[in-house]
């Protein structure tokens, strides 16, 4: 956790992190993989091993493997179609980041579209349960700008979310796509 809080400053530290992230503890990995994703560029070596995390057997090494994917950036692409199917993962953090890291990589550039419908059925109520996954699925949906137009109709009934941070969420999101200049997933 302390690398993890000195983010690029503990680079040197990646080669012995990245060998720890096949540890048998449970809480090792978890925070291996969040320390990795701040550390930058020397990380990248991990980015094969964070993605296999998102199939790890515990909920919490899947949340910070999705995480660290997502801080990593334009190199974890790989990872897209991991992430995409982690959408559906049977914990509500697990999806939640997913959603986040996708979000992050559609603010790239990078092309997530496969992820948008799915993204935008995460955002109702019907679909999805947990308020904290509502609001992390609108806030990548409008991290991807106007490429998210599709899903303009979730977000639009979303508008009435029982949780005030998933309205203002939807919100943001909506006047994101309606006109962004920001960049977009393709």
């Amino acid at each position: 956790e302390s690398l993890r809080q000195h983010g690029t400053a503990a680079a040197c530290a990646a080669p012995a992190l990245i060998a720890c992230l096949s540890d048998e503890d449970v809480d090792v990995r978890v925070s291996v993989a969040r320390a990795l994703g701040y550390i930058g560029e020397a990380a990248l070596p991990a980015i094969p091993a964070l993605q296999g995390l998102l199939s790890d057997s515990d909920g919490g090494v899947r949340w910070a493997a999705a995480d660290a994917l997502g801080n990593l950036g334009h190199p974890a692409a790989p990872a897209l179609p991991k992430l995409v199917q982690a959408l559906d993962d049977e914990e509500e953090d697990v999806r939640g980041s997913a959603a986040s890291a996708l979000g992050k990589f559609g603010q790239l550039g990078l092309d997530v579209s496969a992820a948008i419908p799915r993204m935008s059925l995460l955002v109702g109520v019907r679909e999805e349960k947990e308020w904290h996954v509502r609001r992390a699925a609108a806030e990548a949906l409008g991290r991807c700008g106007v490429a998210a137009a599709g899903a303009v109709p979730q977000l639009q009934g979303a508008l009435l979310d029982e949780h005030p941070r998933v309205r203002a969420a939807v919100q943001a999101a909506l006047e994101k796509i309606s006109g962004s200049a920001e960049p977009a997933c393709q």
